[in-house]
């Protein structure tokens, strides 16, 4: 499947560069940084740990990370996306709660992470499910799957969204969303290589993030107000080539309208 994730966006921040916010040296995504050395496995006190325990209990780092992570998710309706949240996974998996320390982003870490986690989980669901469907069929699909995995901590993703909307993480809340749209439009069958290819992804993004923006403030049984929400502005098939008709607009709306809203409810602090 190497080759379907991020397949095109470069290319859709390669144009962005032009007019938006991000500037020229920031646009290529840098993978996470790879430990080649070993901890712990429980990085559990020496004084008392056996030497047995020692010799068997150590693993890459990297993976340290990835499950204090997800650990971390459980404790994100209650703590947000915060330091107490990985402080707490930490410990659920035994290790001392200092370990968030190797998040030096805080929680930032925690949201990215859960971006790409479930990117990825979105396409892998996906990707033998789509025959017979038709295009705004497995467009719909691929909103509805991604939105799910949102619906466990909905209730603290306007903190997340906050958070995503700060100056310094604005360009990376670009990409995580431009490579969501790309892979759902992928998944849908698309190949176009000529300007649909701009309109399409940015139409789908402004679709995407007003629901995910919705679902932060709906109240209604299982968030079936917020799917309701998605289908009102799936029927409208002509939005797919008249929302955005360049991706610089579309970055310009997507970022000024989720600022406007979240400061508007006091969400976040933008002025920095």
């Amino acid at each position: 499947m190497e080759g379907l994730i991020g397949r095109s966006s470069k290319i859709m921040l390669q144009r962005i560069q032009t007019k938006s916010i991000i500037k020229p040296n920031l646009l290529n995504l840098r993978p996470h940084r790879s430990f080649s050395y070993s901890v712990s496995a429980k990085l559990i006190n020496s004084n008392v740990e056996s030497n047995e325990q020692k010799e068997t209990s150590r693993i890459p780092l990297n993976l340290i990370h990835s499950e204090i992570l997800r650990a971390s998710l459980s404790f994100v309706p209650k703590y947000g996306w915060s330091v107490e949240s990985l402080s707490h996974g930490a410990n659920s998996l035994g290790y001392p709660s200092v370990s968030h320390g190797l998040f030096p982003r805080g929680g930032v870490e925690l949201i990215e992470w859960f971006l790409e986690d479930s990117r990825r989980k979105m396409v892998n669901e996906l990707i033998d499910k789509m025959d017979g469907l038709k295009i705004h069929q497995k467009i719909r699909l691929a909103c509805i799957t991604r939105l799910n995995y949102t619906k466990p901590y909905a209730k603290k993703w306007s903190e997340a969204l906050a958070i995503m909307a700060q100056p310094n993480n604005v360009q990376t809340s670009i990409e995580h969303l431009a490579k969501l749209v790309d892979d759902m439009w992928y998944l849908a069958g698309d190949k176009s290589a000529d300007m649909n290819w701009y309109t399409k992804r940015g139409s789908l993004a402004v679709i995407y993030s007003s629901t995910e923006l919705y679902m932060t403030q709906d109240i209604s049984p299982d968030y079936t107000g917020t799917f309701q929400f998605l289908d009102h502005r799936l029927q409208d098939i002509a939005t797919f080539g008249r929302v955005v008709g360049e991706i610089d607009t579309f970055v310009g709306f997507v970022t000024k309208s989720l600022v406007g809203v979240l400061a508007s409810k006091g969400i976040g602090n933008f002025d920095k």
